[in-house]
Protein backbone atom coordinates (compact mmCIF):
# COMPACT_ATOMS: atom_id res chain seq x y z
CA UNK A 1 0.00 0.00 0.00
CA UNK A 2 2.78 2.43 0.87
CA UNK A 3 4.60 1.91 -2.42
CA UNK A 4 1.45 2.39 -4.48
CA UNK A 5 0.66 5.62 -2.61
CA UNK A 6 4.20 6.87 -3.25
CA UNK A 7 3.87 5.93 -6.92
CA UNK A 8 0.60 7.82 -7.28
CA UNK A 9 2.12 10.84 -5.55
CA UNK A 10 5.13 10.76 -7.89
CA UNK A 11 2.91 10.55 -10.96
CA UNK A 12 0.74 13.45 -9.76
CA UNK A 13 3.86 15.53 -9.09
CA UNK A 14 5.21 14.72 -12.55
CA UNK A 15 1.91 15.65 -14.22
CA UNK A 16 1.80 18.89 -12.25
CA UNK A 17 5.36 19.81 -13.22
CA UNK A 18 4.71 18.93 -16.87
CA UNK A 19 1.60 21.12 -17.00
CA UNK A 20 3.60 24.09 -15.69
CA UNK A 21 6.18 23.96 -18.49
CA UNK A 22 8.61 21.36 -17.17
CA UNK A 23 11.85 21.31 -19.18
CA UNK A 24 14.76 18.92 -18.99
CA UNK A 25 18.02 20.82 -18.48
CA UNK A 26 21.18 19.58 -20.18
CA UNK A 27 24.16 18.71 -17.99
CA UNK A 28 27.13 21.02 -17.86
CA UNK A 29 30.11 20.31 -20.04
CA UNK A 30 32.37 17.66 -18.56
CA UNK A 31 35.34 18.67 -20.70
CA UNK A 32 36.93 20.70 -17.91
CA UNK A 33 40.30 19.46 -16.76
CA UNK A 34 40.91 19.88 -13.04
CA UNK A 35 44.14 18.96 -11.29
CA UNK A 36 42.82 17.25 -8.19
CA UNK A 37 46.30 16.60 -6.80
CA UNK A 38 46.75 20.25 -5.79
CA UNK A 39 44.99 22.06 -2.99
CA UNK A 40 42.47 24.76 -3.89
CA UNK A 41 40.24 27.23 -2.11
CA UNK A 42 37.70 29.87 -3.03
CA UNK A 43 38.44 33.56 -2.75
CA UNK A 44 36.13 36.31 -1.53
CA UNK A 45 34.28 36.38 -4.86
CA UNK A 46 33.77 32.62 -4.94
CA UNK A 47 36.37 31.91 -7.60
CA UNK A 48 38.45 28.76 -7.18
CA UNK A 49 42.13 29.63 -6.74
CA UNK A 50 45.24 27.68 -5.72
CA UNK A 51 45.51 27.29 -1.94
CA UNK A 52 47.62 29.86 -0.12
CA UNK A 53 47.50 29.77 3.68
CA UNK A 54 48.51 33.43 3.95
CA UNK A 55 45.59 34.70 1.84
CA UNK A 56 42.68 32.71 3.28
CA UNK A 57 39.56 34.88 3.37
CA UNK A 58 37.97 34.75 6.79
CA UNK A 59 34.48 36.24 6.57
CA UNK A 60 33.68 35.94 10.28
CA UNK A 61 36.93 37.66 11.23
CA UNK A 62 36.26 40.48 8.78
CA UNK A 63 32.76 40.98 10.21
CA UNK A 64 34.17 41.06 13.74
CA UNK A 65 32.65 37.82 14.96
Amino acid sequence: MKSSLATVFALVALASAYSQGFQVVKRQSQNLVADVSKAAMSDRSGNVVPFDSKNVYQDAKERGL
